[in-house]
């Protein structure tokens, strides 16, 4: 009976000795480049700290719906332990109670949030506690095509202009004879940085909507008559194009205010064009001002492995993160690794970093995703001249609390 027990301990010291917990870290199915590097990444983890601490690290993307999936496994107690946020909807999760704080685990083991542009770091607070930690972001800056620009005999465009000197660029190549300099989508992400440039805002200090504000609707006002009023402007699809990247590579226009995704699709499918671009920083008005675009690695407020998962993330936003942006080409949310990136055509965009606001909406509810959705159809129709600018800011002022979820 003495031996049975013997035999019995040791097995039971034994799996405990290689009893290894298991982390699953979810986002959306990237691109196969993308899907290479973080799987580089992870195999990483697992074959240096995972192996010493007994932790294995399982990438599951999320195929489909991404947000209603995950927020329906959340709500099923089947969640990943780690997974991408965007910060479009970061505000919504953070309401939801379903993302796991941060601050403590910072705090703890001094992890250094410095070397992050303070922009990201803001990006990811709610109520002044952090909640994630970006893995990568994008910018906006303004694309040209020099050739077009010496064929009409245009100065080129600049990181110093402000918008009358860009607009007065973009008559000059109207009247020169070029149809459409410019391609401008009827989005509202695009029209945020015209108006925090104009010294407008989004929200009030009680979060209900600013874009009736002077600036706010002088900002708007600009953006629709580079449409309406100026002509130097179409949407893509009026040029045949589906998108703003595709439009500029394909020379339906000779400018566009775009992200870095650009590069690779212009490289890898319109590399010819793409050796004709300039790119620069986008103009200046009472500030400057570009869109952030970023994604955050979140815990799960619910994971049972809290410990484990946050030693996972450390390594997702650094050494992890050295991997996939070096992989993937993306740009990286600390520093230092952008420090090391080489790519002259990235510049622009991390220069955007240090005055861009984040893609995201604060409101009572969390919730923008309704009202996006109606102000970009104001906008289009904004665009074809079936409002005007005062009637589209009346439509948005009678219906935003409906629209955000505060009224039924």
């Amino acid at each position: 009976m003495k031996k049975l027990l013997v035999v019995l301990l040791a097995v039971v010291l034994t799996v405990g000795l290689f009893a290894v917990t298991k982390i699953t870290i979810s986002g959306w199915p990237g691109n196969p480049i993308e899907e290479g590097a973080i799987k580089k990444a992870v195999d990483t983890f697992n074959s240096t700290i995972g192996k010493q601490k007994g932790i294995e690290v399982v990438w599951e993307p999320i195929a489909g719906d991404y947000k209603q999936v995950l927020m329906t496994r959340l709500s099923g107690g089947t969640g990943p332990d780690i997974f991408y946020v965007d910060v479009y909807v970061f505000e919504e999760l953070a309401k939801a109670n379903v993302l796991l704080p941060l601050d403590t685990y910072v705090k703890r083991d001094n992890f250094d949030l410095s070397d992050f542009y303070q922009s990201l770091i803001d990006a990811f607070k709610y109520q002044n506690r952090l909640y994630g930690i970006a893995k990568d972001f994008s910018t906006l800056a303004v694309w040209f095509n020099k050739e077009i620009f010496d064929k009409y005999k245009v100065p080129y465009l600049t990181n110093d202009e402000t918008w009358d000197s860009f607009l007065k660029k973009l008559q000059q190549l109207k009247a020169a004879g070029y149809e459409t300099p410019l391609a401008l989508a009827p989005d509202f992400n695009r029209v945020i940085p015209f108006i925090i440039s104009f010294g407008g805002r989004l929200v009030k200090p009680d979060l209900s909507t600013a874009l009736g504000e002077a600036n706010s609707k002088k900002a708007i006002q600009f953006y629709i008559d580079l449409v309406t009023k100026y002509k130097v402007a179409k949407e893509p699809s009026a040029l045949g194009s589906g998108w703003l990247g595709e439009a500029i590579a394909t020379e339906k226009c000779a400018v566009v205010m775009e992200g870095p995704w650009t590069i690779g699709f212009m490289k890898g499918s319109f590399p010819d064009t793409f050796k004709k671009m300039g790119i620069v920083e986008m103009p200046k008005g009472i500030k400057k001002a570009t869109m952030i675009y970023t994604v955050a690695w979140s815990i799960n407020r619910a994971t049972p492995n809290k410990d484990a998962a946050w030693e996972v993330l450390k390594f997702l936003v650094t050494e992890g993160q050295q991997i996939f942006v070096e992989g993937a080409g993306v740009l990286a949310s600390r520093k230092s690794i952008a420090a090391k990136d080489t790519d002259p055509v990235k510049k622009v965009f991390y220069k955007g970093a240090e005055y861009g606001v984040p893609w995201k909406v604060s409101t009572p509810t969390g919730l923008f995703a309704t009202a996006n959705d109606q102000i970009n159809s104001l906008l289009k129709d904004l665009f074809y001249q079936k409002l005007t600018v005062d009637e589209a800011i009346k439509i948005i002022e009678t219906n935003y609390n409906k629209w955000i979820g505060k009224e039924k």
